[in-house]
């Protein structure tokens, strides 16, 4: 599966993260140095007025091509910053590597390979203003006593079409298990009782099925391209995620296959490789993309960084407290472009047939 942690280029200050300017003008400025196989376009608009970029890498990219298309997203929940951080830094990777032996010819061979046979699609900050804000949620108001202050905002990852009935169904069913114990669920009908949304986390699931902007330009994706798999980007659990979020123990499709993915990625990675996901979790994104496109959607938990917000980070990580496990973010950004080159690989060969 080809050399791990590949040193590609540095940052000045490893423990920092991107804006979403600095996103912004770093593909605006790629698309300017590599016109034949970089893009981006917006996919909407969030409530705050930031453009939700998707960026686009192969080799005809003005082309929709008969070729097999991985998905990579960070900044679902904005205050999981290495997650966008390793989406940014492979994007960037791909595109420097593409035509220049930064690396080594071996390392450039193989990224012509993949983007002459694929095309990639990479939406970093797929909640940047969560991201801005340092916020699980995005910042849309909600319809409720104090819903423009201390409950605002939708967990785009629960705002999907798959299973969000569920809740109304049966509504006690679905919570956090653990300790402490917490009367707050994991999936969450009504805003009022979203409690967490006051430290900047909080799991509302919206009013309806793609009520968001934000899911919607990730539906719009998937419904537009030919996925063949996919890449989530979380943190906090080292955890390599597949199969149903919604029940851990419901039959999946091609198996094999797909926990042959998760496991390959563990065994880069070092993280376990988990059927399901932390928790139930209703209308998971990934979910819906395996259960209406039958894409392999896998979410990676990232491990926990210093990062660059460390009280914000105490109150709010996930329920994981000091120590974090620091791993520096350049590391983590290294060794997931080992991990995103083999997603793409892997999607060349089931597309192949093999």
């Amino acid at each position: 599966m080809g050399e791990s942690k590949i040193i590609i280029f540095e940052r000045n200050e490893i423990e920092t993260y991107y804006t979403y300017d600095q996103l912004t003008d770093l593909i605006s400025q790629l698309q300017e140095d590599f016109p034949d196989i970089f893009a981006y376009y917006s996919l909407g608009k969030t409530y705050q007025g930031r453009d939700i970029w998707l960026v686009k890498i192969s080799d005809n990219v003005n082309l929709d091509e008969n070729e097999p298309g991985i998905f990579y997203t960070g900044g679902v929940h904005g205050d999981e910053k290495q997650g966008y951080e390793v989406v940014i830094y492979s994007l960037r990777t791909i595109a420097e590597n593409y035509s220049s032996a930064n690396v080594n010819l071996t390392f450039t061979t193989r990224i012509k390979n993949i983007v002459n046979n694929s095309q990639l699609f990479f939406m970093p900050m797929v909640n940047p203003d969560g991201c801005e804000a340092g916020t699980r949620k995005n910042l849309r108001p909600n319809d409720c006593i104090f819903g423009k202050t201390l409950f605002k905002g939708v967990d785009v990852n629960r705002n999907s079409g798959y299973k969000w009935e569920l809740l109304d169904e049966k509504p006690f069913e679905y919570r956090r298990s653990g300790f402490p114990p917490t009367i707050e669920k994991v999936n969450i009908k009504y805003p009022i009782f979203d409690f967490k949304s006051i430290i900047g986390e909080g799991c509302y699931r919206g009013p309806y099925p793609f009520s968001e902007p934000e899911s919607q330009a990730i539906k719009s994706v998937v419904e537009n391209h030919s996925i063949a798999i996919s890449i989530d980007y979380h943190s906090a659990a080292d955890m390599v995620g597949y199969g149903w979020a919604w029940n851990h123990s419901h039959p999946l499709k091609n198996e094999t296959t797909f926990s042959s993915i998760a496991n390959n990625i563990s065994e880069i990675t070092g993280y376990a490789a988990r059927r399901g996901s932390l928790y139930p979790i209703l209308g998971n994104m990934r979910d819906w993309m395996y259960a209406e496109h039958d894409i392999y959607a896998i979410c990676i938990e990232l491990p926990h960084t210093k990062g660059d917000k460390p009280i914000q980070h105490l109150l709010h990580s996930n329920r994981h407290l000091l120590p974090w496990k620091n791993v520096p973010i350049l590391e983590l950004c290294q060794t997931h472009v080992e991990v995103n080159l083999y997603a793409a690989e892997k999607a060349i060969m089931i597309d192949d047939g093999v």
